[in-house]
């Protein structure tokens, strides 16, 4: 029987390491190559052919979610599962609607990884339960969540202090800028989020913990 040949793509050489290292002490796996960044990644499998791509979402130079747009259009056949940090719902959903076959956490236990690895060798799907941010808690803003929305630092700041019932005046005076600039944040955040209102704004960062 051959082994299952493993792709890994972190932006992190001491995790690569250390799930090679884990690999290489069961049988029935290989790594066959490691990338530290999407662009890398796509270049490496024009030429191997993995059974399963495990995918950081966080990397330079082409992010996880956009290097996993690609790889589900190019290589459709090819197990895909997701390495995160995060145990968000957005993230969760996202990656699912994109045609991730799992999606495991990084402070998992290696016996995570492999029973996604047997799942999704199955036939089936391995996503964790989707957990629901709590408002009280305040969220971190990943660079996934911002890469994914294209939305900055302080556009974010912005739209807190929007859910918080400010005027544009008074989120310029908190923020030392202009009330012009503020109304600019405003609508560019709306155009981006392919939002229409300030009503809907708020139930946008309420339901990914921003309000």
């Amino acid at each position: 029987m051959q082994n299952l040949k493993i792709f890994i793509a972190d932006d992190h050489q001491i995790l690569i390491d250390g799930i090679i290292s884990f690999f290489n002490e069961l049988e029935g796996f290989e790594v066959i190559g490691h990338a530290n960044d999407g662009l890398s990644l796509l270049q490496e499998i024009a030429t191997k052919t993995p059974d399963i791509i495990l995918l950081d979402l966080n990397m330079p130079k082409l992010d996880g979610i956009a290097t996993l747009k690609k790889l589900r259009g190019n290589y459709p056949n090819i197990k895909i599962i997701i390495l995160s940090n995060y145990h968000q719902s957005q993230l969760i959903k996202e990656t699912k609607a994109l045609g991730a076959d799992g999606y495991v956490l990084k402070n998992g236990s290696k016996s995570d990884l492999l029973n996604a690895i047997e799942t999704i060798q199955s036939g089936k799907f391995y996503f964790p339960e989707e957990k629901e941010v709590d408002p009280n808690t305040p969220l971190v803003f990943t660079d996934e969540f911002m890469k994914k929305y294209q939305l900055t630092k302080r556009e974010v700041e912005i739209i807190k202090l929007v859910c918080e019932a400010l005027s544009s005046k008074e989120i310029g005076d908190k923020l030392f800028i202009g009330e012009l600039t503020v109304t600019t944040h405003r609508r560019n955040i709306l155009s981006k989020l392919g939002l229409k209102n300030t009503p809907a704004l708020i139930n946008f960062a309420k339901e990914n913990g921003i309000a």
